[in-house]
């Protein structure tokens, strides 16, 4: 099959428009329009229900979208893994939640860049439930995040201890005051979910909700408020009394996780590369 009905296909599906999906292709609506057909009759199956103003996904066009994904996810990696240099004799796909790349990933990654000059490296910023999809389908090698996904044949160790701290943008406030008006409720995950529930039952709901540290540190800075984040990250900023710890919240513990496939064609190669961590 023709990738490209693959991705003209997301690609409206995605912007729900013939005519936006053309431009952002950089192909006329009509080549949109004769691709997407060619794939329902390659199918037997209608993908899309056309409106006057807006088309949606049929249930199978729904279920086609993650099977699309998929399948070119597996081109690309089939391409570059058959495609690689004389130089680059290996090639890794790292995934990792957002505020993992701010806490420790990033230098992990450039320590392994310098001192791997043939290993081709990929690395993604991605959300828990991609990087657990992504292992799932064999698109990565090797998944870091919070929670401990249960997936056969796959390998899940602790790799770090992260202390979450909550921090204000206003000295000598209490932490009950904290998380009311202004909190920014960080998603760091259902463990955390969890503890902070049982910390803070009556608390109000959040205007703000992020699932990256580095937003939430973001907006404290720029708007105010408080939220919990990891205290390595705050340290600089609390030093220079832009924010301020909130002494009577409680700390809170993340552990942070790696995944890989116990069987993987990498497996010794992932484990060498994680004494690195440790």
């Amino acid at each position: 099959m023709d990738t490209q009905l693959l991705e003209t296909f997301l690609e409206v599906g995605r912007l729900r428009n013939f005519g936006k999906a053309a431009e952002s292709l950089c192909v006329s609506p009509s080549t949109v329009s004769a691709r997407i057909r060619q794939l329902e009759e390659h199918l037997g199956l209608a993908l899309f229900t056309r409106g006057h103003h807006r088309i949606d996904l049929t249930p199978a066009g729904e279920r086609m979208e993650r099977h699309a994904r998929f399948i070119l996810g597996a081109w690309e990696r089939a391409f570059e893994d058959t495609a690689l240099s004389e130089r680059h004799q290996r090639r890794l796909v790292v995934a990792g939640v957002a505020s993992l790349w701010d806490i420790f990933l990033q230098d992990w990654l450039t320590a392994i860049y310098r001192a791997h000059p043939t290993l081709g490296l990929r690395a993604e910023e991605s959300t828990p439930l991609r990087v657990v999809e992504k292992l799932e389908q064999n698109m990565i090698d090797v998944g870091f995040l919070y929670d401990t996904p249960r997936l056969r044949g796959v390998g899940v160790e602790e790799v770090a201890t992260i202390p979450l701290v909550m921090v204000a943008s206003r000295p000598g406030i209490d932490a009950e005051r904290a998380v009311g008006e202004g909190y920014i409720r960080v998603e760091w995950g259902t463990v955390f979910a969890s503890v902070h529930e049982s910390h803070f039952p009556q608390r109000l709901l959040a205007r703000g909700r992020v699932n990256s540290g580095r937003i939430a540190l973001n907006l404290l800075l720029e708007c105010g408020g408080a939220a919990y984040l990891p205290r390595d990250i705050v340290a600089p900023w609390c030093r220079r009394e832009r924010l301020f710890a909130v002494e009577d919240a409680p700390p809170i513990e993340l552990k942070a996780h790696v995944a890989y496939h116990l069987h993987g064609e990498h497996r010794e190669l992932i484990c060498e590369l994680l004494k690195r961590l440790r």
